[in-house]
Parts: structure tokens; sequence; C-alpha cells
């Protein structure tokens, strides 16, 4: 159940953060060089996911976890500057910044602990201005616990000092070749981070390398003295960057120098083959592994300062975990252990008899010793597995299939009323072994019993807890590998749990409320989120996105499908595969999932990765499923906010207008999305006027949407008058237009050669075209809560007569050359995808 690469059955890991280090300035500065950083083996031990950096510092402070067990509650005590005091060296960032990034990187251990880990929001939810400056509370953090690899030779600089060096230097660019999720953002931010502690720049800024296939030079932002760090979109489907990008690195470094800036390049190792092409020569840096050992000492010294490494890293049963693990491995790791010591530290004893099968905590237990902290570390390690198969398997007696349903339901339902838990658990009985149990009388054994059976804790408001570690996630991982034939019928009953009430539950007097159900709709979305990521199967979060759509989309529970899949999609951890997964989804004719996709793409997944997005509304849109017409209208509007997709967005409207299949539905809908304001404006130019209005000739991402293309589009929006009475989008349409063709001259042109040529069709369809258009234009000059003036007045009648005087000039062609021009109009009236890419 993680967010990583991991084979099905592999033990339990969860995301990280990537750690690694610091070091003085050496030398003079270096003359600005290119440099391209390889791709180290995959089993390179310094790879880590890429960690999203916090918001501006002021967004929201580090906040305490939502402690849901008596455990967790124990164990609360180590987020107390009180009893873990920390003696931070100055200028090292406080203990609360580094476990607020430590636990973004490991984001998924907040889903394991029934709420949000310290910090986690101020990590995870980020601003969507994609050039945002990276916080410096960040890029502090980043430093201290960056663990520098270590270079075979002492008396050399290492790799990643050089590239420091090389990178101090004015209009300095590096590519980092790496494989996603192997370190590449975190090693880019600490070496920015470097360069801004040395004062050589003064901010970190992404950038967003935009929609298109190119990245030329304007794109630079004018910012003085920036580390911009620019990552390539990956290649998919019909989109790949341009071969010639290593070619125009060479045209960066003189820009990059005039402004004193730097630029790091995220890169694939597959894709840099491809476009490296021409690319400055220089030595290529391999900037190394380090030692997991390393990693796991910076990261516990940076949250505890007096934490006992040496005793935890060198005992014998810490030391084999530690070989040759990825630091994503090694960061959960650190996070069991800073678990154990703090919780052997608080008031509280979390301590439990390892004679016990399930840990129960017995009056006058002892404080935990550092054996058993290491044992629980270890047992934790590997998902609890051998105890969990001796409480399966117990050798004097066999487990009845409701004991073992409801410690599973137990460790799902965490925070739930124990009658609910009890109720739950006699459902799924039913639904995995099709008998039923009769929880309403006293057949079956009671609450207490089956509590005590499953060695669980019942605390006074009723719910239930157990003290080891990860164990209920354990509890989970543990049925999904030892019962692959019950998944889909769990997976069914868990997609259900937080929609449904049974009878015995209702009787209980312990239904839910309804921030309790939502609550477990969040961990019940979270459970199908690591398991369809882990496995690579889609099943767990369709079967989500199906049920949860049953209850309308407007909804709570769709509502949180949506968040949870957006989520996911910006992740570094999760994103590889929600990303193709969607790209799926986007080709099935399946309404649920064709809305999911597109309001997915309307969300931070959309701003942030643009030009994917569009590739997917394109594959629902070309279904033109009626469903979904009226989200993918909206979803239009949010990208076209992008500058450098609206060539390949306008293309892709101007081509559902003239599909036959796609014209009156999707083709109608996103044009018109385009040509009018938002419902919330009231004023003001709709977006395609905006972009005709735009006075920002020299801007290589500058789009003016061609007239064929309006053309097109507005002959789907005249067609509907042969539609539903009433108001419709062609007649807000053309008032639009002509209040800007009255207000603002400059583009009286534009609207009346669209309007003029839109009409201009040979044959029975002109006719039915030019009477839509004058009758809506007639209306504009003095209609319903529309005031008669002369100046309307008489651009209407400028308007017609240009209409008679095309109808005249037409009536005087042949037949064939009228024909011949309606045609040519039509195919040539949007650029392709290939041109706008």
């Amino acid at each position: 159940m993680n967010f990583d690469d991991s084979r099905t059955g592999d033990r339990l890991q969860h995301p990280s953060s990537p750690p690694t280090g610091s070091g003085e300035q050496e030398g003079e500065l270096p003359t600005p060089r290119v440099h391209s950083a390889p791709a180290p083996p995959h089993s390179e031990p310094s790879s880590l996911p890429q960690l999203p950096p916090p918001g501006p510092p002021n967004a929201a402070p580090p906040v305490g976890p939502e402690l849901g067990t008596p455990a967790e509650t124990a164990i609360a005590g180590r987020f107390s500057d009180e009893r873990f005091p920390r003696n931070q060296t100055e200028g090292a960032p406080a203990r609360e910044s580094v476990e607020a990034v430590g636990q973004a990187a490991v984001l998924q251990r907040a889903f394991n602990n029934y709420g949000e880990q310290i910090g986690t929001k101020y990590v995870y939810e980020q601003t969507l201005d994609s050039h945002a400056p990276i916080s410096p509370e960040y890029l502090a953090v980043v430093r201290e616990v960056y663990a520098e690899p270590q270079h075979e030779e002492r008396l050399t600089s290492s790799p990643f000092r050089l590239a420091l060096n090389t990178l101090r230097a004015a209009g300095s660019v590096l590519v980092i070749n790496r494989p996603t999720n192997s370190s590449r953002t975190f090693t880019a931010y600490a070496l920015l981070a470097h360069l801004l502690g040395e004062g050589a720049i003064t901010e970190v800024r992404p950038l967003s390398f935009g929609g298109s296939k190119h990245f030329p030079t304007r794109r630079l932002p004018h910012d003085r003295r920036c580390g911009f760090l620019l990552e390539l979109p990956s290649d998919e489907d019909d989109f790949a960057v341009d071969e010639s990008f290593g070619g125009n690195l060479n045209k960066l470094v003189d820009r990059l120098q005039r402004r004193d800036c730097r630029l790091i390049v995220l890169t694939r190792p597959e894709q840099w083959r491809r476009i490296s092409s021409g690319a400055p020569d220089g030595v290529a840096p391999e900037l190394g592994a380090v030692s997991p050992r390393h990693i796991a000492e910076r990261w516990l010294l940076a949250q505890e300062s007096d934490f006992p490494t040496d005793l935890w890293l060198d005992h014998k049963d810490i030391r084999p975990l530690l070989v040759s693990q990825a630091p994503t491995d090694v960061l959960n790791l650190v996070y069991l252990m800073l678990e154990q010591h703090r919780a052997a530290q608080s008031v509280t004893p979390v301590a439990t008899d390892p004679k016990q099968p399930l840990g129960r905590k017995r009056e006058g237990s002892t404080r935990l010793t550092f054996d058993k902290q290491v044992a629980n570390v270890a047992a934790a390690h590997s998902n609890w597995e051998d105890a969990l198969y001796h409480w399966h398997e117990p050798k004097d007696r066999s487990r009845t299939s409701f004991e073992r349903n409801f410690l599973l339901a137990a460790a799902v339902l965490r925070g739930d009323p124990v009658g609910h838990v009890y109720a739950k658990a006699a459902e799924l009985t039913e639904q995995l072994d099709d008998v039923p149990v009769e929880v309403e009388g006293q057949r079956e054994p009671g609450v207490i019993a089956m509590t005590r059976a499953a060695g669980a804790r019942r605390a006074e408001d009723g719910t239930l807890s157990f003290t080891r570690p990860h164990w209920d996630d354990a509890v989970i991982e543990y049925f999904w590998n030892d019962r692959p034939l019950a998944r889909t019928t769990f997976l069914r009953w868990l997609a259900r749990a937080p929609v449904l009430d049974t009878t015995a539950s209702k009787e209980a007097l312990e239904i839910i409320s309804r921030d309790g159900r939502l609550a477990l709709a969040e961990r019940v979305g979270q459970f199908a989120l690591r398991w369809a990521v882990r496995h690579r199967r889609p099943t767990p979060l369709e079967r989500i996105v199906e049920e949860w759509q049953k209850h309308g989309a407007t909804k709570e529970l769709w509502h949180l499908a949506v968040l949870l899949l957006d989520s996911a999609a910006i992740h570094a951890a999760s994103a590889p595969y929600i990303h193709s997964m969607l790209l799926a989804w986007s080709k099935r004719n399946q309404p649920h999932l064709q809305r999911a996709v597109i309001e997915v793409c309307t969300g931070e997944f959309g701003r942030r990765h643009t030009a994917k997005a569009l590739r997917r509304l394109r594959n629902v849109a070309s279904q033109g499923h009626p469903d979904v017409v009226d989200t993918l209208r909206e979803a239009v509007r949010v990208l076209w906010e992008d500058v450098t997709v609206r060539q390949m967005l306008f293309g892709y409207v101007v081509d559902w207008c003239k599909s036959e299949k796609t014209s009156q539905t999707v083709g109608h809908r996103t044009f018109a999305a385009l040509a009018l304001n938002s419902p919330l404006e009231s004023s003001g130019l709709p977006p395609l006027l905006q972009a005709m209005d735009e006075d920002a000739p020299e801007e290589e991402d500058t789009f003016r949407p061609p007239l064929q293309g309006l053309v097109t589009g507005w002959r789907t929006l005249l067609r509907q008058a042969a539609g539903p009475t009433g108001e419709r989008d062609l007649d807000k349409a053309v008032f639009t237009w002509l209040d800007a063709a009255l207000h603002r001259p400059a583009l009286k042109a534009v609207v009346f050669d669209t309007l003029r040529q839109a009409v201009n069709v040979p044959g029975a369809e002109g006719p039915p075209l030019r009477e839509a258009l004058r009758t809506s234009a007639q209306w504009w000059v003095q209609g319903q809560d529309r005031p008669y003036s002369v100046e309307k007045e008489e651009l209407k009648l400028e308007l017609s007569a240009l209409l008679d005087q095309d109808l005249t000039a037409r009536r005087g062609q042949p037949p064939a050359q009228q024909q011949s021009s309606n045609v040519s109009g039509e195919e040539s009236s949007a650029p392709t995808e290939a041109d706008a890419a």
C-alpha cells in the first residue's frame, strides 16, 4: 500500500522525501557551463521521490496531528517542544519544519494514522501559481537534511561540490538526468539552497514548461539573481519535448548570464538521450550515491538533536534494515524509530507484553525498553507479518470468519463506534462467505468478546484502538496478500462503507455522524488509492468513483473522490501511475470515469500539468457523451488560462465543432465557453476576444485565434437556431460580440469578418444561418432588458448591409466556385495539433 514502484507482495513502504547535504564555497567562480548529470543505476540508494515544496511561509503554520486512538494520544507527546527540547544550531530550521517536510514526503503515513501528521498541509497544499518562489523555510530544511554523497577519493571534491561550484557562475545550466522518484527534485533544491544561503541568488522559482513541445528563450522570467528549476514533461501519447531542446540550451545560457540567474533542468534518461543533441559540451558529473546510514542520521538529528543515533543505527537488528535501501525506505525507518523513541519518553507508557499476541497493554505495564522499541520497529518494518500469521493461525484453535472480519473492519473503520464496526464486520462476513450472521440476538459472540479476540482496546467513547505501531495498516496488507480471491468483494464493501448504514448499527444507536462518515470516506479513499498505486491496478479507485457517483455528482462523497484523485495526481510518488490511469479512463466510454477525469483536469492537476490535462480532455470529448458536456465546458475555460496551450486547445475545440458526432454537443458547448463570458462575469470580453485584444506580439506564447477557426465555431452556434426555444448560447454570444464591436473599435473588424463568413454558406444552409444572425442582432438592438440606442441600430444596419453585399457577391459566383470556397474555409479553420505543439 504505497506510492512507489515495489512489486505486489513486497513489504509495506511509504513515499518519502530525499535527504542529502551541505558545504562551503570552494574555489573561484567558473565560467558558465552546461552539465548533464547522467542517470544512476536503478538501485542507486539516493533515489527518493520528488517533494512538493511548501507554499509561502505565511500560508499556514504546522499543525499537530489528529490523533484518533489512545495509543496515538500516548505518542502525541513526541510533538511537544517541552518534552523533547531541541538545541538548534544558529540558522538551523525548526524541528516542526523538518518534520513537516518529512511527513509530506511520506504522506501515505498520514493516511494510515487517522488524520494528518504534523505540518502535512503546510507542505502539501501549495499555491497553484507554478512561478511562485519556493519558501526559504523549505529550502533551509533541504539543506539541513540533505546527506551529501561521499566521494571515493577523499582528497578530491565530490561531484556534488563540483556541480555546486559550477552553478555559482551566473548563467550556469545543470541538467539532472535521472528517473522519476530518484531524488532529482530534492537534489536540485539542495544545490539551489546552497546558492541561496551563499547569496549567489535571492530566490528559487520553479518554471512551467508550458503546453507546447518547445521551451523558447523568451519564456524565462525577467527576474534577476534567481535560481530556476525546470522539469521537462514526460513523453506520452502524441506529445514529446522537441529534439531541439538540447541545442536551445546554448541560447538560455546567454540570457541567464545577463540576468545573473542559474537554471537546473530535470529530465529522464530515455528522454535526454533523444533531446540532448546539440547540447553544450561539458563534463557530465555523476552525482553519486549516499550511504543509507548517513541519510538516516541526518534526518534523525534534524528532528531530535539528542537522538541516540549510534545506539539505534548500529543495533544488530537495525543494521540489516539499512543495507542497500533506497532513501524512501530509509526515511520510513527513520519515522518508525522516532515514533518508538518518543513513545518511550512519553508520560503514558505504550509498552506491551511481547507474549500477548496483539500487544494489549496490561495494567501496570512498564515503560518501553530500548530492546522493545527496536523489536517494534523491526516488526512494523516487516508489516507485522509474523505476528499476524500467529494470530490468524493459532495452534490451539481456528479463528472464525467473523473474528477475522472483525479485525479487518476495526482496522479499516478506525475511530468509528464499536457498534458500527461490529455491524460492518457482520456485513462483510455475509458478503465474503455468503452466509447470514445474526448479530441482533446473542447467538454470535458479542462486542466485548470480539474486541478481546481482536486484541483491541475499547475506549470510553466506544472507539477501538491498537497499540502496536502501524498495526491496523498491516492488518489490511495481510488480508490483501492472504486472500487475493476476496479482494473484489472486499473493495465493494469498502466503497459502500461510508454511504450505507446497516440495521444493526441503527439499532445499536451508534450511527456515525456526518463528520464521522466523511472521515471514514477519506480513509476508504486513501486505502483504495494506495492499493491502486502499489499494485498498478485501477480497480479500487474505479469502485470508489462508481459507488460514490451514484449518490450524486454534487454530493460530498463525489467531491472527496475528485479531491483524492487530484491530490494523488500532483504528489510525486503517486503521480506517474495516476497520470497513466487518468489517460486510460479518458478513453473508456463510462460517464462516471469520464466525469472524474474532467474534474481532475479542471483542478490543480490541470493547472500544473496543463498539456497532459488537455490531451485527456480531448479523448473524453471525442466520444461526445452528453452526460459530461457541461463539465467539459468548465474544464476548457480553466485550461484556457494557460497561454501556452491556447493554440492546441482552440484546435481541439474547432475539430469538435467540425465533427458530425460531437458538433452539437461537445463542439457547441466548448466553443460557447470561449465565446461567452463565464457565468460569474457579467461584463468584459470573453476569452476569444480577449486573446484578439491582447497587445503582446513580441511574446512567443501569444496566440490569436485564426479567423477560419472562429468561423467554424460560430457556424456551430448559429445552427442552434433550430433548437429549443428560449435564451440560447447563440443570442448571448451575438450580444457579447456586438457589444465588443460597439465599445472597442479595434475589435469591430474581426467581429464583422467572423460573423459575415459564418453565414456566407452556399445552398440551403445559408438562409437559415443568416436569418438566425439577423434575428439575434435585432434583439441586441432592442429586446428584453436591452434598451434601444441609436449607436446599436447603426451598427446593426452596417452589419446587415455587409451581409447583403456578401450574398449578392456569392450569387454572382459559379456554383463550383461557391462550393470550393466553402470547403476550403472549413478545412483550414484551425491549426493542427502538430502545429500547436
